[in-house]
């Protein structure tokens, strides 16, 4: 998750708190704050504070919601004689006031957000609320179709460029969703964290399709969100004893919101994001997931140590983790995640311990499972895919590059009796690096398929293991280059043997120690440093970590490295930072596939909470209350 640097938000004449809820590209912040005990809107631009009235409203009671690009501004009045349910929209516009109310609002109407082609979006109320969209003269009602089928009510807030209005609505049992609408489609948002009796309520949109707003946590605790293409990224400011939320959002990612005090005190804020970057000693980056709540966290290693560690949001468990590579450059740490239900795929870039950016790589039958990920096309800078049919054995590949498939296409056909062992360099022909090693699962034996170009250029056997020793994983363990090494353990002992291979050919086997079986496998990677093979365990049973450093075919040092709780899994280890050694590169992809086949040990289960935390002084913290006590808005 990236830290934010807290910029406050505080209009000099209040004397009881300044709420921000929204911002322009410009930086612009429009809100309202409280003199005693009357609200009112105001403008700050770069620090300067100019106070907003509407001149209808009784008072001078007023809130500014909503500014776009050009300076428009939209909010709510009270006007004379109305009562306090009395509101009504305004759009002030170059030194103009135009009241908006819905003809359809029986009581009131409030405009919250505007884009940059002067839409606005706010609610009415008639008996009950309604979201409206109003584009100069028009009105349309916006009603979720789940609030109409179960009498709830909807609240539009935001709109960007593209017309996508975001909101929540209430359902049957009174509890709010958020939303987004395109097009007449509508999407459902539930934060993952909100859990079934909590509540989500989305507040603003960007031109990027960032969505900001707060979730109740079931408990009464309000948070902050920030959702962008399936990830969520949950926060709390410091110093917000009574909740903080997000309100606004811009182009570039700059928020508007507000937390409140131990006395429930609104205490505005703007927050811009800060890098993370990795520390100096870093070598490799594990990435860590909870699999009750879909939520990630990433660790920089070094040294044998874990160096920081940062949350990186939380995404819907029905998406599970496919591999880790470099799909969108040269960073090893990015993930491919795959729909259980429908076997789509998405990719999520992550740079400087953040996901950074998400797209969607396309869908493929689930009779079709995630084989390994490697450089098979031999491009340079790539992490291909190769997919196995399940009812007969054919091979896909597809080559990845810039977030996107480039390529697919057929790559023979082996039966189903013989499984993916892992991938790496063992023909040492130079510039391969995903030849294919298959096991057969009944007798044992070995076969390997060398891959260049997208096809499978040779295959030979390769020798016979007896199937109580199953694969640990690959890596360069004997310190020859251009070799993938292989690491193999006995099921029923836990000793280990290491099978040395170069030129398709094992060329040395040695014994490598024992270790109880409660241990188990979590991932291999440069975690002493740069260019090693580690080997990373846990102990199923109480959760520790053990680092095994590999050197010469030998165990030379190994340490503890903290304990975590069962629900947390390893998603992958990645070098870091990337294209330290060819060797490295091939290893996260190797451990992907090696977990995915019928011979790998499964990784364990990982971590109650991060063993050591970094998230800076503040974790993003807006959230927007479900009303606004004496507020307009």
């Amino acid at each position: 998750m990236p830290t934010f640097a807290y910029q406050p938000v505080t209009d000099p004449s209040a004397n009881g708190g300044t709420y921000a809820y929204g911002i322009n590209d410009g930086g612009q912040i429009v809100g309202g704050y409280f003199l005693n005990h009357a609200e009112y809107g105001f403008l700050d631009s770069n620090g300067v504070y100019t106070t907003l009235t509407d001149p209808l409203a009784s008072g001078g009671v007023t809130a500014a919601s909503g500014i776009n690009a050009s300076g428009q501004i939209v909010g709510g009045y009270v006007g004379t004689g109305d009562g306090y349910f009395g509101y009504h929209g305004f759009l002030y516009s170059g030194g103009n006031w135009t009241p908006l109310d819905d003809p359809s609002a029986a009581q009131q109407t409030t405009a919250v957000g505007i884009n940059d082609s002067g839409e606005v979006v706010g609610n009415y109320y008639n008996g009950g609320y309604h979201g409206f969209l109003y584009n100069a003269g028009n009105w349309i009602t916006l009603d979720d179709p789940i609030a109409i089928t179960e009498g709830g009510d909807t609240y539009a807030y935001g709109i960007n460029d593209a017309g996508e209005v975001v909101g929540y609505y209430t359902d049957a049992s009174n509890h709010s969703h958020g939303f987004s609408e395109k097009n007449g489609i509508w999407t459902t948002l539930d934060d993952p964290a909100a859990g079934p009796n909590g509540a989500t309520f989305a507040f603003g949109i960007n031109n990027n399709n960032v969505i900001v707003g707060q979730y109740d946590d079931g408990a009464g605790n309000e948070h902050g969100f920030i959702y962008n293409n399936g990830v969520w990224i949950n926060f709390d400011e410091s110093f917000a004893v009574h909740g903080t939320f997000a309100s606004g959002v811009n182009d570039s990612g700059e928020l508007a919101g507000y937390y409140q005090d131990q006395i429930f005190t609104g205490q505005g804020f703007s927050a811009t994001t800060a890098a993370n970057p990795p520390p100096a000693d870093t070598t490799a980056d594990m990435i860590m997931r909870d699999g009750t709540n879909g939520s990630y966290e990433i660790y920089d290693l070094g040294n044998n140590t874990i160096l920081a560690a940062y949350a990186l949001g939380a995404i819907s468990t029905t998406w599970q983790v496919a591999g880790l590579g470099g799909f969108d450059g040269s960073d090893t740490s990015d993930m491919v995640l795959r729909n259980s239900s429908t076997g789509a795929f998405e990719v999520y870039d992550i740079s400087n311990n953040a996901i950074t950016t998400g797209a969607l790589l396309g869908q493929v039958g689930l009779e079709w499972t995630v084989s390994g990920f490697d450089d098979f096309s031999m491009k340079p800078g790539e992490t291909d895919m190769l997919m196995r049919d399940s009812n007969n054995g054919n091979f896909e590949v597809y080559d990845i590059s810039n977030n996107q498939i480039t390529f697919a296409g057929p790559m023979g056909q082996v039966g189903l009796e013989w499984t993916v062992a892992g991938f790496g360099d063992f023909s040492s022909h130079p510039g391969e690096t995903g030849d294919m090693l298959m096991r057969n699962s009944n007798t044992g034996q070995f076969e390997v398929y060398d891959i260049a170009n997208n096809q499978i250029t040779s295959a030979g056997p390769m020798g016979q293991v007896g199937v109580e020793w199953t694969i640990a994983g690959f890596g360069d363990f004997s310190g020859n280059a251009n070799e993938a090494d292989m690491l193999m353990r006995n099921s029923n002992t836990g000793a280990f043997d290491l099978y040395d291979i170069s030129g398709n050919t094992i060329t040395s086997a040695v014994a490598m120690g024992q270790v109880g079986l409660e241990w188990q496998i979590a991932g291999f990677g440069p975690i002493n440093g740069a260019g090693a093979s580690d080997m990373l365990m846990r102990n199923s049973n109480t959760g520790a970590f053990e680092i095994y450093d590999i050197a010469n075919n030998q165990i030379t040092s190994a340490a503890a490295m903290g304990q975590v709780g069962m629900e947390w899994s390893v998603a992958g280890i990645a070098v870091d930072p990337p294209g330290v050694s060819p060797a490295n590169a091939q290893l996260v992809q190797a451990m992907a596939a090696s977990a995915s086949s019928d011979d790998a040990a499964a990784p364990s289960a990982v971590g109650d909470q991060p063993m050591t935390r970094n998230d800076g002084v503040n974790l993003f913290a807006p959230t927007v209350a479900t009303t606004m006590p004496q507020s307009v808005r």
